[in-house]
């Protein structure tokens, strides 16, 4: 469904990936781990088509994804990056009206998993760190998407906080969803990437 063929990339004459491959099908998890700059972030947003894969080296259903299939191939995408894609000066309820994809009574489910209906006419500014990434990782609650990229996606969260992302992973792998994750944490997998 998903695979990776020698995929390299430098920034300027430094290169930051090279010849890195796998290969994911539904239900499938890639962890991949490094220490910081090694390249992880990058290679998540190679994935994800925020940076222009090389040429044949990304596929999706046995697609190379290029220019030309690149729009259909991000439909299949939920990219959770550093950025948490949140406005701070809005109020948690108008973070629906940007994200735009989802119904209000589906929102406000989602937004109770993770603990943050109560909040929902607080700006998000005056939300906490671990409180605002709730927030944005709640996308993988309603945003139906085959594919999940998620950078660190643990970083800030509390114990429960965690608990609650861990299960929403393992309800979408068990759909046939997949997973690419950069991490720290110790999180196993039967398919990893060391940079």
């Amino acid at each position: 469904m998903l695979e990776g063929r020698n995929i390299s990339y430098a920034r300027g004459h430094e290169p930051l990936l090279k010849n890195l491959s796998f290969n994911l099908k539904r239900g499938e998890r890639l962890v991949v781990r490094g220490p910081n700059g090694s390249g992880k972030s990058t290679l998540l947003r190679v994935i994800a088509g925020l940076i222009s894969p090389p040429k044949d080296t990304l596929f999706w259903d046995k697609k190379s994804v290029c220019n030309q299939i690149l729009n259909e191939y991000q439909q299949n995408v939920l990219y959770v990056g550093h950025k948490l894609a949140l406005y701070p000066d809005a109020f948690v309820k108008d973070q629906i009206t940007l994200w735009q994809n989802v119904s209000r009574e589906t929102f406000l489910e989602v937004l109770k998993i993770w603990g943050l209906d109560s909040f929902v006419n607080k700006r998000i500014s005056h939300l906490s760190q671990g409180q605002q990434k709730r927030l944005s990782l709640s996308r993988c609650g309603w945003l139906k998407r085959s594919l999940w990229i998620l950078d660190e996606p643990h970083a800030g969260l509390d114990d429960e906080g965690k608990a609650i992302l861990d299960a929403l992973m393992e309800r979408h792998l068990s759909e046939g969803g997949l997973i690419v994750l950069a991490t720290h944490d110790k999180i196993t997998s039967r398919k990893e990437i060391i940079l």
